[in-house]
């Protein structure tokens, strides 16, 4: 690896780590939990977390500021070096790494558990589970799906779908059903490898009640994953020749 790409390389890791160390403080508070006892009172454990949640939304435009500034010290780097292939690239790893809001055609998939139960099936067949999502999801890259979202929450390499009883979680949030699965690319080439999917048939077959349409414009949110980013990076060092 040529110096100019190592420096380059430093500097986004270390504006990522930047963006964790910020983080850090919003889970730190996230952590401190309201103490009571039987001798608070009602009004005192409100105004407990009246302060809290006060706190918290400081913390929330705080680190929302120091993003925005990394960000705009990025674009500065960028711009100083005077070269058009390094800012192509830097907008390339936004695109493909879910940092930017993207739109563009796809089709949407609702998705929602059965509501007549049949007396010859086991109720877990009536009710999606995560391993379901997770075969649909793989179904949209197959067809060639640029960018996906479940319930609003944008799908990155990093992201995982757990199942946790009747709801699943997404980038650590908690979704119940019904499950909106939102897919930019070709509508026509998605709706056709979807709609045949052997996955929505057997859905189907078990009363799990399913929509899926094309739509001319989809709007899809960045990333919104990033208080587990140190989860998933721990460990990992740049790797320089």
């Amino acid at each position: 690896m040529n110096k100019p790409g190592s420096r380059f390389i430093l500097f986004i890791v270390f504006a990522i780590f930047g963006v964790i160390i910020s983080i850090q403080i919003k889970s730190a508070l996230h952590s401190k939990k309201v103490t009571a006892s039987d001798t608070l009172s009602v009004d005192m454990l409100k105004a407990q977390i009246a302060e809290i949640s006060a706190e918290t939304e400081q913390l929330k435009a705080a680190i929302d500021e120091n993003v925005v500034m990394q960000n705009d010290m990025i674009r500065e780097y960028i711009s100083m070096q005077n070269d058009d292939r390094l800012a192509d690239e830097w907008e390339m790893i936004k695109l493909n790494t879910g940092l930017v809001d993207v739109r563009g055609p796809g089709i949407t998939i609702k998705l929602d558990d059965a509501s007549v139960r049949r007396p010859d099936t086991p109720l877990k067949w009536l009710i999606i589970h995560d391993y379901d999502v997770r075969t649909i999801l793989n179904d949209l890259k197959k067809a060639g799906a640029q960018a996906i979202a479940v319930n609003g929450e944008r799908l990155v390499p990093m992201s995982e779908q757990v199942c946790a009883g009747p709801t699943i979680l997404i980038n650590g949030n908690r979704h119940p059903v019904p499950y909106y699965i939102e897919a930019i690319g070709d509508p026509d080439v998605l709706f056709e490898s979807i709609s045949t999917s052997s996955k929505i048939a057997e859905l189907i077959e078990f009363n799990i009640k399913v929509e899926i349409k094309k739509a001319k414009e989809i709007k899809i949110a960045k990333f919104s994953g990033a208080d587990n980013l140190d989860r998933h990076i721990s460990g990992l060092e740049v790797y320089t020749k």
